[in-house]
């Protein structure tokens, strides 16, 4: 493989990122309005009429300046772009990672998702894609993969993880997280006869998040600062993590549940009850506690992605 077709980094595809755009057209937008701001308080207020001048024509040579980068900058990002031809991995800046995980679910059938918690997974992915598949009527598949509660090992590491990153764990952070994924599943695919749903937990804990479908592959982290990696749908990479994903899901636990005890369920506090918290073979010993926690993830469905 050419190094060109890995290529992570470049400059000029760097310039056509969402983050870019907002950030190039709305700082010179401001340039421009600051500048007809002083053009106009120059006019009304300078009575000198050397310094009138200089400061208008100043200002006048940055205005037009500045309508010259924005109308060059203009052409490139839509008759250019960026060159998605030469490469197969991409770094994602933290800005534009929402972007992108926002795209993956669109018009696909088959979506893999392996994370730790999924937190983002079902706040918009999931939901996407039941929304897809009952307004096309199309069947889409989607494999989910966790981190088992019920092992001491990945639960005594997820805390760690999430003490590093400032955060105040409780006892096992993996459970309310974990339940509230197989719920959100389980509703989606007992209501929608175009989803099905398969979740699995894992004895493995996941250094990075892998979403995975048919509009590519991205490694995303906890921390929301750092960037992320993409991969090219059908590159070697892709393959490589479907495969992956795949291998993992084969030696782990299936989560199976009843479908017609989430007939007919919403995602709301209501249907977080001892019957559907303890639906999925998960150990739950204190119910009440769990309940109030689960409720309040499927409902507002916090991330680090907003």
């Amino acid at each position: 493989m050419r190094a060109s077709k890995i290529t992570a980094v470049d400059f000029f595809d760097d310039l056509t990122s969402s983050y870019a755009r907002k950030r190039f057209f709305g700082g010179f937008s401001v340039l421009i309005a600051v500048c007809i701001l002083l053009l106009w308080v120059a006019e009304v207020n300078f009575t000198w009429p050397i310094a009138k001048e200089i400061v208008v024509a100043v200002l006048v040579e940055i205005v037009a300046g500045s309508l010259i980068i924005l109308a060059f900058y203009s052409l490139y990002v839509y008759f250019i772009g960026a060159n998605t031809a030469v490469r197969e991995v991409n770094v994602t800046r933290p800005q534009d990672i929402g972007e992108r995980m926002r795209a993956l679910p669109q018009d696909v059938r088959h979506y893999m998702f392996w994370g730790r918690s999924g937190s983002f997974f079902r706040a918009y992915p999931l939901l996407e894609l039941d929304r897809q598949a009952r307004e096309n009527k199309r069947n889409i598949a989607v494999d989910v993969l966790l981190p088992d509660p019920d092992d001491e090992r990945l639960v005594k590491s997820y805390r760690d993880i999430m003490k590093s990153l400032g955060e105040d764990p409780g006892e096992n952070p993996l459970l309310p997280n974990v339940l509230a994924t197989c719920m959100t599943c389980a509703i989606m695919a007992s209501n929608n006869k175009h989803l099905e749903i398969k979740v699995h937990l894992s004895q493995f804990l996941p250094a990075f998040r892998v979403d995975l479908s048919d509009n590519g592959a991205i490694l995303t982290q906890d921390d929301k600062k750092k960037s992320a990696l993409y991969f090219e749908y059908g590159s070697e990479f892709w393959d490589m993590f479907r495969s992956t994903v795949a291998n993992e899901r084969a030696v782990s636990r299936a989560v199976a549940w009843n479908k017609e005890a989430f007939a007919g369920l919403k995602l709301e506090e209501k249907s977080c009850d001892a019957r559907t918290l303890n639906a999925f073979g998960i150990k739950v010993d204190n119910v009440d506690a769990v309940q109030q926690e689960v409720a309040r993830l499927i409902t507002k469905r916090p991330h680090r992605y907003g």
